[in-house]
């Protein structure tokens, strides 16, 4: 499955437009291209899903922005980044969201509330207003200022010229460097991290990179085929339990049956053909489910919570970012996973018996 997304993915790059800037916002701005450079402010929230993002605005509002690599440079009120490689420069004012491979806070950042970052190396400088969440492998903290409490859940951790106005929190078997220079309020010792903790982390960090992929997938298959996407809206702008039975059962149906079919047109010569091709139509909608159920979940929760016009572009990306919230909780992840699926299963049958 993961050679099939990078194969969508590169496919995906070569399609879309280049590098496109955005102008003057006054309304709610998204976009989706292979490159992105939003220098102009926005009187609004911003979601942008690209291979390269550097945003060096004012946003006066939410910050969505998931891409390859993404650098932030600008001010935001709140932001939710994810990406392979994340480097912050800004200022965001509000809580924020932040997830990556690398992630980078640099010495010119200002977060001036709470925060939460998820990744495997992450480097931390700069003004945190108050308390900072971790979760990593490799956790750096050099130059930062941190007026609240400084949680971290790594296996290695270090620490130079740095100031903890708060409780520094790290786990007691982690591998721990704390210059002399560094000035920390008090210091505890938490529960320590195992092999699962380590191997968690690495989901956490494969998931980050799926998300990132969805996300870049889904914005281009909205600027071509926005009408699927309506399908769902109308046909589930009310939705009950009878609704969700249905569609959860047409998804297990075609991922048992399908199998079955093509095992059978394999036992024929004249079917082989064929059944190659169900098995590989079948595997690409087995990967595009996540995003079908993630605008149905996006939709759903838009239409509960948020009384504004719909951005499907957002309505996406919110039902993707929960999906990876949900994805990497233990307990309940596979269970997730298999729901996701089979309902995504649903609705692209839907979709395309709707075309008919």
């Amino acid at each position: 499955m993961k050679k099939l997304s990078k194969i969508l993915l590169i496919v995906l790059l070569f399609m879309i437009c280049p590098v496109v800037n955005a102008e003057t916002i006054e309304h709610f701005y998204s976009k989706a291209s292979e490159e992105i450079v939003l220098e102009d402010d926005a009187n609004a929230s911003v979601a942008l899903a690209a291979t390269s993002i550097e945003a060096n605005s004012k946003i006066k509002g939410i910050g969505a922005l998931i891409g390859e690599e993404v650098k932030f440079s600008g001010t935001a009120d709140y932001a939710a980044i994810v990406g392979n490689k994340v480097t912050i420069d800004g200022t965001i004012n509000n809580d924020a969201f932040i997830a990556g491979t690398i992630v980078n806070i640099n010495n010119k950042a200002n977060l001036n509330r709470d925060i939460v970052i998820v990744g495997s190396e992450v480097n931390l400088s700069g003004n945190f207003s108050r308390n900072i969440s971790v979760y990593a492998d490799v956790v750096n903290v050099k130059n930062a200022n941190v007026n609240g409490n400084l949680k971290i859940k790594a296996s290695s951790l270090k620490i130079e010229s740095t100031k903890v106005a708060g409780t520094l929190y790290y786990p007691k078997d982690a591998k721990v460097e704390i210059n002399k220079d560094v000035n920390i309020n008090k210091t505890e010792k938490t529960a320590a991290i195992n092999q699962d903790a380590n191997t968690y982390l690495s989901l956490v960090s494969s998931k980050i990179w799926s998300f990132a992929c969805m996300a870049l997938i889904f914005a281009f298959m909205c600027l071509i085929l926005p009408k699927v996407f309506t399908k769902i809206n109308d046909k589930y702008e009310k939705m009950d339990g009878n609704k969700t039975i249905e569609v959860f059962t047409k998804g297990l149906v075609i991922i048992v049956l399908v199998p079955i079919i093509s095992i059978m047109l394999l036992m024929t010569a004249i079917g082989i053909p064929l059944a190659i091709i169900a098995l590989v139509l079948y595997g690409v909608a087995i990967y595009l489910s996540t995003i079908f159920t993630a605008y149905l979940l996006g939709y759903k929760v838009w239409q509960k919570f948020f009384k504004k016009d719909m951005n499907m572009l957002v309505i996406g990306l919110l039902g993707l970012m929960i999906l990876l919230v949900l994805n990497i909780i233990p307990g309940i992840n596979y269970l997730v996973a298999i729901i996701t699926v089979l309902i995504g299963l649903g609705l692209i049958f839907d979709c395309i018996k709707n075309s008919k």
